[in-house]
């Protein structure tokens, strides 16, 4: 092996010593890549963030199940409320036509943050998730896949876009009936219709009562039973016979 000579290191030396002088500020020490602080989307209800160990987990897949009525999709306007009061962008993927910009717009998302696909097909809606979660800007990227239509068969599909949150560190959540991700699903919820409460005369639908039930939590173990009551009002009131939404 050659050896460099002491006046040829003295030279390289002080030619690096230049270059540090010459950049200032704009050098940085080597070491750990630095990460966001944030580790989770918080959904600003302290019961179900503190079940939630803080809230929906960046760089994961989650999942939220759950009938109509369930308080499925108040439980993701609450998290799209938060999420764009602090001036972030989210991206909904309506796989299942059901996204309603003024019931959200009420339930306090601001729109002007909010960017809406909607997709016909299970194929499209897919793609289209792959293609906002790769997108930057966008912390939040949420998937209604609770449409009649059957999902496509397997689950390579969870699994690949569970790798790119992780790799882009994004909360991606997936809404749908019965749980569709699997094990590729970091946190799963479950919501489970409780009571409504009627009020008036004629009686009136004020409020619905639904537990939310933490079926997984890969961060943490959890209590099999761990569940919060979550109340949700109708965005009008409704007559015993028609269902709220």
């Amino acid at each position: 092996m050659s050896r460099v000579p002491p006046h040829a290191r003295t030279g390289r030396a002080q030619q690096l010593e230049s270059l540090l002088a010459d950049l200032g500020s704009r050098v940085t020490r080597g070491g750990r890549t630095r990460e966001s602080s944030a580790r989770a989307l918080s959904v600003g209800r302290t019961g179900v963030d503190r079940l939630l160990g803080g809230g929906f987990p960046l760089g994961a897949l989650s999942e939220v199940s759950g009938a109509a009525s369930s308080g499925r999709t108040s439980l993701v306007l609450s998290l799209l409320a938060n999420v764009t009061a602090r001036g972030e962008l989210a991206g909904w993927v309506d796989g299942a036509d059901a996204f309603d910009p003024a019931s959200a717009e009420r339930r306090g998302v601001d729109l002007d943050r909010v960017l809406w696909v909607r997709t016909p097909s299970w194929r499209e809606t897919l793609h289209a998730t792959e293609q906002l979660v790769r997108t930057d800007g966008f912390p939040l990227v949420l998937v209604d896949g609770s449409a009649a239509l059957s999902p496509p068969a397997g689950q390579s599909h969870w699994l690949r876009l569970a790798r790119l949150a992780a790799a882009s560190h994004k909360a991606l959540l997936l809404l749908s009936r019965e749980r569709l991700a699997g094990a590729h699903a970091a946190l799963a919820i479950e919501m489970q219709p409780a009571r409504p409460r009627f009020t008036g005369t004629p009686p009136l639908l004020e409020e619905l009562e639904t537990r939310m039930v933490l079926a997984r939590n890969r961060a943490a173990p959890i209590d099999p039973g761990a569940a919060h009551p979550v109340q949700t009002r109708p965005s009008k009131p409704h007559p015993p016979h028609e269902s709220a939404a």
